[in-house]
């Protein structure tokens, strides 16, 4: 009714009020403010903010005029229901403008939290919790400023500490190091959750005074159940003052780097250049867009000859092709048909004119409004893979992930029964993250028998607002709703949302993006690769570090 007055008193000043339209994808009707939405079923639609009513859309009125609106975005009906007090919006500014990426709510349920992998290259003993074990007491125990002082007395029965964290230990070949000093030997242990439940450890040896590395065993742990280690007292009168305790990768040989050619004209027209900077770079795998029309390479010769001089030079080439629409179910089709056409030409080419692999990046959770339909997404992009295995006809297969599927448990489940491989988006510049972020992958490869590839950064990236909003009596932005789709309205000035909760700006922050890329800095990847492959090496299933942008 609220509603319905105020346009009536709009109408009546000269002021025409805003609509909010769910269409169909084909009208070709314009807003003020617009967004695109995929349903379940892969049907494209757009949700249109204006003054002008479209023939054949879903329609509700808003007691606004139409420029008054700044910008519009589609939720689930879940994300809705759990917004709660506050919402975070998030998004890039282009033109001026505030562009949605992502809200987040505060009413929702806590996500469990995921377990985290034991850190490495850091003193655990700045984060590992100190608790004496034995009956004697004969053991006093100090932890502090990342300093273990243990102190024993004479005694016959085992005593010690025991020291544990919430981590798990990773699949890779790992050591502990240490700098210790001591009046004795100390044994070292460490126990699963089978172990700690029978009161019993692993032993892995003992330390004295000095530097010293640890091995950890490759079998008979379980490193996912990993509880704590355990440092116990010899049977006389000693000190240990552990100083630092670190994870660290055993040494291993690192995996040769890959980049990206996303332009084919750049092979095409520059081989040369193609292959001298992927040289200075240390890069032995290129991806390259590979011009396809139907079912079948456009140009194999160009591609044949690219191949065999790239194989000259000891660099292997795979195909790339990336769009978020090809997940849609009319898109498999096309999608596959280019997969059928790469393992066509491998078959009517000699050895070394063939392409290594063939890579996808279908990231269609860059699809508009993909939280409305993500559970269907994500099958229709398993059942994509699926069928791009097949036709791939025994040519290797990768797919291009974000470093947030570690939570995908289903759709990493589907690509181990159908890829050969993953290439993880872990677009962070912390070192620390990068390692973290990239643990869980490596740890999927090893357990699924998977080549995995970690790519970093370097090209341009749009820095990103956000802003926080709580509910109130009147605010910029209000939760309205178009048919059965949620859909948050941005406003310019703060009003009262007589359709629903209204949110008012509480504070905004600007992120520039150097927490994702290293383009400000590209000298300060190149110093950063070595740790970081060396690092990734301890696990089998490490493929090698994939460059992105960088130039």
């Amino acid at each position: 009714m609220r509603a319905a007055i105020f346009g009536f008193l709009m109408m009546a000043t000269g002021v025409q009020a805003a609509s909010l339209q769910l269409c169909p994808h084909t009208e070709e009707a314009e807003g003020t403010a617009a967004a695109e939405l995929v349903r379940p079923d892969g049907t494209r639609m757009r949700l249109l903010a204006g003054a002008d009513p479209v023939p054949g859309c879903s329609r509700v009125e808003l007691p606004v005029p139409a420029d008054a609106i700044a910008a519009i975005h589609p939720l689930s009906s879940s994300a809705a229901q759990a917004l709660g007090e506050r919402i975070l919006l998030q998004g890039p500014e282009r033109d001026g403008k505030f562009n949605i990426g992502s809200a987040t709510g505060s009413g929702g349920p806590a996500a469990p939290e995921r377990a985290q992998p034991m850190p490495m290259l850091e003193n655990l003993l700045r984060t590992l919790k100190p608790r004496v074990f034995g009956v004697e007491e004969r053991v006093q125990v100090r932890l502090d400023g990342g300093r273990l002082h243990l102190q024993c007395r004479p005694g016959s029965l085992p005593a010690g500490v025991i020291l544990a964290a919430p981590w798990y230990l990773p699949l890779a070949r790992m050591e502990l190091k240490l700098q210790a000093d001591a009046s004795g030997r100390f044994e070292v242990s460490m126990a699963d959750a089978a172990g700690a439940a029978k009161e019993s450890a692993l032993r892995l040896g003992t330390i004295g005074a000095g530097r010293q590395a640890i091995a950890l065993p490759h079998t008979g742990f379980d490193r996912a159940g990993w509880r704590s280690f355990s440092i116990a007292c010899p049977p006389h009168a000693a000190e240990l003052v552990l100083e630092d305790l670190r994870l660290a990768p055993q040494a291993s040989q690192p995996a040769p780097r890959s980049a990206w050619v996303w332009d084919a004209k750049a092979w095409l027209a520059q081989p040369e250049a193609v292959l001298a900077q992927a040289a200075e770079k240390g890069v032995r795998t290129l991806f390259v867009s590979v011009p396809v029309s139907g079912d079948a390479v456009q140009d194999p010769q160009a591609l044949a000859a690219f191949v065999r001089r790239a194989h000259a030079a000891g660099v292997a080439v795979w195909s790339v092709d990336g769009d978020p629409r090809m997940v849609l179910p009319d898109e498999h089709a096309k999608t596959v048909a280019r997969a059928r056409a790469y393992a066509a030409y491998n078959a009517g080419v000699e050895p070394d004119a063939r392409l290594a692999g063939m890579q996808f990046d279908i990231e269609h959770y860059l699809l508009p409004g993909y939280e409305l339909s993500a559970s269907e997404l994500d099958r229709h992009y398993t059942a994509l893979a699926r069928a791009l295995q097949r036709a791939a006809q025994g040519l290797p297969l990768e797919f291009v992930v974000p470093f947030w599927w570690a939570g995908k448990a289903e759709l990493m489940k589907g690509l181990a029964a159908a890829a050969s491989a993953v290439n993880v988006m872990n677009y962070r510049t912390d070192p620390e993250q990068i390692r973290r972020f990239a643990v869980p992958f490596l740890d999927w490869g090893t357990v699924h028998g998977k080549k995995v590839r970690i790519a970093l950064e370097a090209g341009p990236v749009d820095a990103e607002q956000q802003r926080r909003y709580a509910r109130a009596q009147e605010g910029e932005l209000w939760l309205v709703r178009v048919e059965q789709t949620p859909v948050l309205v941005l406003l310019k000035e703060a009003r009262r949302n007589p359709l629903g909760p209204a949110f008012r700006l509480e504070s905004q922050s600007v992120f520039d993006g150097s927490a994702t890329s290293f383009h400000r800095d590209p000298s300060r990847l190149l110093n950063l690769l070595p740790e970081l492959e060396s690092v990734f090496a301890a696990w089998p299933a490490f493929s090698g570090i994939a460059l992105h942008e960088l130039k």
